[in-house]
């Protein structure tokens, strides 16, 4: 009989991925077999399949009454973990039919345990997934997936292996489905280009202590089809232990690491090519041979029409399928709103971010006073050269990276940031900091740095009046002299790789105005930051891309540079500036790897900007209204 796949119009693209590699199959055992995202299954003597049953249910705007009555005439395959809501809603539509099958020896034991009569549907390759041209494997380590704190904290463990190698972070927020046009993320044959390119496939399972029991464990679900994709072309995968992966063998098919090891695991294996190569050819001839999709589709497909067809027919006009609660509709988006953010106090916090602000203002005034006692100006900037920037100056040679720093109550810290950006490779650069009138002992600790690096080419700005970060971020990008300027905070730290990948970046993409990295968080916390492509959606949602970035010294002079004056938009600087580029129809690009270290500290600026937001985010709509800003009503 013919076979159809259904799978949802407006779900998740990798769920349309999976659903055509089942057309494929069906089609190579000589079956006539669609792809189909238009309509409804219905009881017509064809084979229904429906991949990934939580989002086309869902995702659908038929009535309950039809959506109900297409499940029974279906047979779903589920993709997704138990415990899980998306299982909880497969489960819902998978029990209307007469069959269900699962990719994971998990999920079909699930959902037998709830009365549905599930059965296996190991996921194996196509031809398709290896077909096309092998390029050499220039990436050594590729991650594909949303992120979140679990994944997070596991690939800040792994910057210190990566940053001289090249690597891909192909991370995602996951709050609403991955699209075709979703930046950074890749489907179909680009990403099986993808993985050929790869040598390493990093697999972290994702955080779901919030979807668990307190207290219960969940399991190490295997992730088939991420596996069989990357095997199918070669890369050899890295995971953490997983259950469920039989007849496929750790140490022969795949390497399994504990996740505190997964750092010595990946330098292990770059190192060692030889055992990189039988594990990749172990791999590719299982899923593509032993494992391939058509001969777990035959007896499916089979049991389908032994099974089912000669029955769906009496079981749709029975109405049976109509029984217990339909919850599938619960994830739509007309579905109840969220409360609001509760913030209690509301008031008082206002108050207290005012006075804050106030009190900041009141003693910059008074150091501005006490500037123009001593220096006749309100503003007197001391300034210290070391031998090599006055000899480049008066040579009248261009670095090609500036370095902005800015420093304020760092004099524990600045020494190590000026040690990372010196011990950069493969760029010439001039350093160029601005003291910004700290209440430490920030400029003599800085000025000691000049004395001590004569060979540096660096310039210390120590101004007698504090004027705020934005301020003292424009008194520096007065003095830089190189066409792209690096931003940077003096607790942050720069890999030696740094510098010369964002101003490739930069250099291969002259319509970017910025190059910006993935960040490792450390300190107070582990996680990655700045991980994730431009988007100007994603960035009215919140800022997601740090200070800590590469841009054209133009493009800031030609938009004004920090704003200034704005007590609203206090520590969002930097986010108002990204604002205001993405306004300009300007954008930054991302380079997929962690090339620099963001310290993790708590009473932070941040601390006090976020007392009170309301004002603050209303103030940068006011500013940028024609981006895409999420909807007030809904957020």
């Amino acid at each position: 009989m013919p076979v159809n796949v259904f799978v949802a119009s407006r779900g998740n693209e990798f769920m349309r991925d999976i659903a055509a590699a089942f057309v494929e199959a069906a089609s190579a055992l000589g079956r006539a077999a669609s792809l189909v995202t238009d309509r409804l299954p219905q009881p017509d003597g064809s084979i229904n399949l429906v991949v990934a049953p939580h989002e086309f249910f869902v995702l659908s705007d038929a009535s309950t009454a039809d959506l109900q009555r297409a499940a029974a005439a279906s047979v779903c395959i589920c993709t997704e973990q138990p415990g899980t809501p998306w299982f909880r809603l497969s489960m819902e539509a998978a029990r209307r039919g007469l069959l269900a099958f699962d990719i994971n020896e998990h999920g079909t034991a699930a959902l037998r345990s709830a009365g549905v009569n599930a059965h296996r549907l190991p996921f194996g390759a196509v031809a398709s997934m290896s077909a096309g041209s092998w390029p050499s494997r220039d990436v050594d380590l590729l991650f594909m997936g949303s992120l979140d704190s679990r994944r997070g904290a596991a690939l800040a463990g792994l910057a210190p292996v990566l940053w001289n190698r090249h690597s891909e972070l192909r991370l995602f927020p996951f709050d609403k489905p991955v699209g075709p046009n979703t930046p950074g993320v890749v489907f179909g044959d680009a990403k099986h280009q993808l993985l050929r390119r790869s040598r390493l496939l990093l697999n972290v399972h994702r955080d779901r202590s919030t979807e668990m029991p307190p207290g219960a464990e969940p399991p190490a679900y295997f992730e088939w089809v991420r596996m069989v994709e990357a095997m199918a072309n070669g890369c050899v995968v890295v995971s953490e232990p997983s259950e469920g992966h039989a007849p496929l063998e750790a140490g022969t098919h795949f390497i399994s690491s504990p996740i505190e090891a997964l750092a010595d695991t990946v330098a292990l294996l770059l190192a060692d090519p030889q055992r990189v190569d039988r594990v990749s050819h172990a791999a590719r001839q299982a899923v593509t041979v032993d494992l391939a999709l058509c001969d777990a589709l035959r007896p499916a497909l089979a049991l389908v029409e032994s099974t089912v067809l000669p029955l769906v027919g009496a079981h749709v006009a029975s109405g049976a399928y109509r029984r217990g609660s339909w919850r599938l509709q619960e994830g739509r988006a007309g579905g109840p709103r969220r409360l609001g953010v509760f913030r209690p106090y509301a008031d008082i916090l206002s108050r207290a971010k005012a006075i804050a602000l106030a009190d900041s203002d009141a003693l910059r005034r008074l150091e501005a006073a006490q500037s123009l006692l001593h220096h006749n100006a309100p503003q007197h900037i001391e300034r210290t050269e070391t031998p090599a920037y006055a000899a480049q100056v008066a040579a009248g040679e261009i670095p090609e990276v500036s370095v902005l720093v800015t420093l304020y109550d760092y004099e524990h810290l600045v020494a190590e940031t000026l040690d990372s950006i010196v011990a950069s490779v493969g760029v010439r650069l001039e350093v160029v900091i601005v003291e910004d009138h700290a209440t430490d002992h920030s400029r003599a600790v800085a000025r000691g740095y000049l004395a001590s690096h004569p060979g540096e080419c660096m310039v210390l700005l120590a101004k007698d009046a504090n004027e705020g970060l934005a301020a003292a971020r424009n008194t520096g990008l007065a003095v830089c002299r190189a066409p792209m300027v690096m931003v940077m905070d003096a607790d942050n730290l720069v890999y030696p790789t740094c510098l010369r990948r964002l101003a490739d970046a930069l250099q291969r993409d002259p319509g970017a105005a910025f190059a910006y990295s993935a960040l490792e968080d450390f300190g107070a916390g582990r996680n990655v930051r700045s991980a994730f492509a431009w988007n100007p959606e994603w960035l009215c949602a919140a800022n997601y891309i740090d200070a800590q970035a590469m841009i054209r010294r133009d493009v800031l002079h030609a938009v004004g540079g920090y704003r200034t004056g704005d007590a609203l938009v206090f520590g969002w600087e930097d986010w108002e500036l990204w604002l205001r580029l993405a306004s300009s129809g300007e954008r930054g690009v991302l380079v997929p790897e962690m090339l620099g270290r963001y310290r993790v500290q708590t009473g932070s600026m941040i601390g006090l900007t976020n007392l009170w937001i309301d004002e603050s985010l209303a103030q940068l709509r006011a500013l940028h209204p024609a981006l895409p800003w999420p909807d007030q009503a809904g957020s």
